[in-house]
């Protein structure tokens, strides 16, 4: 719904920013009015946001010819249906680390009053940083939870659930997007539309408790899927244990672990060997030079305190965590 140009912040040092343009050209009146309405809804949307794992809304512009405009923050590195087509699909390692990430940005946006429903979400709305740090970057069809109410029916073949073809949305219907995604960044292939997600039917070098915990996500009916974000991470930590048993899981996740059931399920120890070739200098490829060589740090400087507060919490809370993150993403994508 939208064209993307890159731009020089001119305020700011010549920072690189991101505008998006609302497509216009739409001959079904109706479909115009739904565009702006969403168009003006993720405005309205990224305002509320103050997240590292959200991409900064800085301003939005309506000219008086009916022209929309967002400005953003420009988020360097590559979507990641970029990098699984041209390098392949991730590991088990690298793909619960990324999970992990998803997770916290769906439970801050599931814990808002009323609750942000997503519903795109997939790989190429997933920025990766050159520092490992995953962005959501499109909020055009989220929309805050009502229960009564049917939502407009958006949906990605492939990646959104039963449900949201019928209007009927809820926090559930992320976790079966993400559960999708994880099957396509673990097996390098697009989900099938409606179709539970078994990636170690394509790839056996996938752990057996993240092949089980993807098949969950992408059930059918929301019922047998994990409750809430917050589940998925805590399990996710238990299969990073598998993968690093130096980690420790944090307190918060050491409760026992209920499933749909109520029936905790002893999670299986599996296998997992790093056989991606990963380019040297991807993270170069695509990041804008800017013309002010301080305007990185001004980009940075500009940062809420708040959001900067988040990514200091999340170090003290996770840091065995985020120092393997680190060092991993260092070792793979050297510039």
């Amino acid at each position: 719904m939208g064209i993307i140009y890159l731009a020089e912040d001119r305020t700011a040092g010549n920072s690189p920013c991101v505008v998006k343009q609302l497509i216009s050209k739409h001959s079904d009146p109706d479909e115009h009015e739904e565009a702006v309405r969403l168009f003006k809804r993720e405005a309205n949307l990224l305002r509320r946001f103050d997240h590292p794992g959200i991409v900064r809304f800085f301003d939005d512009h309506t000219t008086s010819d009916g022209k929309y405009f967002l400005v953003m923050d420009y988020v360097p590195g590559k979507n990641l249906e970029s990098i699984v087509a041209t390098y392949g699909p991730f590991n088990s390692e690298a793909t619960v680390e990324i999970a992990i990430q998803c997770c916290e940005v769906l439970e801050y946006l599931h814990d808002q009053n009323p609750p942000i429903i997503y519903r795109d979400l997939k790989p190429s709305n997933l920025m990766l940083t050159p520092d490992g740090q995953v962005v959501f970057i499109d909020f055009g069809i989220a929309r805050s939870f009502a229960p009564k109410q049917s939502a407009t029916r958006v949906v990605t073949a492939g990646y959104s659930p039963p449900e949201q073809y019928f209007g009927k949305p809820e926090t559930r219907s992320d976790l079966y997007a993400l559960g999708a995604t994880l099957g396509h960044l673990l097996t390098g292939q697009r989900p099938k539309p409606l179709s539970v997600s078994a990636p170690r039917h394509i790839n056996k070098q996938v752990l057996l408790t993240l092949d089980d915990l993807v098949r969950r996500l992408t059930a059918h009916n929301t019922g047998d899927r994990p409750e809430t974000a917050r589940d998925v991470r805590y399990e996710l930590y238990r299969i990073y244990h598998e993968i690093h048993p130096d980690f420790e899981i944090p307190e918060e996740a050491q409760i026992q672990m209920q499933y749909a059931s109520g029936q905790f399920q002893s999670l299986r120890r599996g296998v997992m060997k790093d056989t991606a070739a990963w380019p040297e200098n991807w993270q170069e490829q695509q990041r804008p030079r800017p013309s002010n060589p301080d305007s990185q740090r001004d980009t940075r400087e500009r940062a809420p305190k708040a959001v900067e507060d988040e990514r200091a919490r999340k170090s003290r809370q996770h840091p065995t965590l985020l120092n393997k993150l680190k060092s991993w993403w260092q070792e793979k994508f050297k510039s």
